[in-house]
């Protein structure tokens, strides 16, 4: 019985059998299995914090300007995994505490933004990518001559994370934003770092 079942081995050339049993292990190979290994898809809860720039200042009527600031995001999204790329959709909310200056007295800004974009990312341990958003944005202001308003909020950045274990990534980022809150409309740089939790 034995001898029955064995003897259609006995037909398949040597060399395929070698093949079936023992699999390359270059780095290739093995970076390849890690990946497609892993879930297709994840839900990426993310932590940025920053310091901003400001590119543009608005000046109000007792001459009070934007000197700087800092702030954070909290960002939530589905990610997708392809070979060598990541696409998350998210959703998120960001708080940014601009600094004045005038001959008057300091009046800071607030400013808070709700927002739904996405973001892109190459590479596997080392992963370069870029993101960008749009949402509803407003602002408060101690400055007297200036009312609370709100407008069009959009960011766009460059990113580059680090994934050093299997469900955390961290990194750098910059990032152009702006809130449409005419006749004072605030433009900064956000650069700062960032953090992200992946769930199944």
């Amino acid at each position: 019985m034995v001898v029955f079942f064995s003897a259609p081995l006995l037909l398949v050339p040597a060399r395929a059998r070698a093949e079936h049993h023992f699999l390359p292990e270059t780095p290739e190979y093995e970076a390849e299995e890690h990946e497609w290994g892993e879930a297709r898809d994840r839900i990426d809860f993310g932590f940025d914090g920053e310091g901003a720039a400001i590119v543009t200042s608005p000046r109000s009527a007792i001459g009070s300007t934007l000197t700087g600031g800092s702030g954070f995001k909290l960002r939530v999204g589905d990610q997708l995994r392809f070979p060598e790329l990541r696409f998350t959709p998210e959703i998120g909310y960001g708080f940014e505490h601009l600094y004045t200056s005038s001959d008057v007295g300091a009046y800071s800004w607030e400013t808070h933004r709700v927002f739904g974009g996405a973001r892109v990312a190459f590479g596997h341990v080392v992963s370069p990518g870029f993101y960008g958003h749009l949402g509803y944005g407003w602002r408060n202001s101690g400055d007297p001559t200036i009312s609370q308003a709100g407008g069009l909020a959009l960011d766009a950045g460059f990113a580059l994370d680090f994934r050093l274990v299997r469900h955390f990534t961290f990194g750098a980022h910059a990032e152009y934003a702006t809130i449409d809150t005419q006749p004072y409309t605030p433009q900064w740089l956000a650069l700062g770092m960032h953090g992200d939790v992946l769930f199944w």
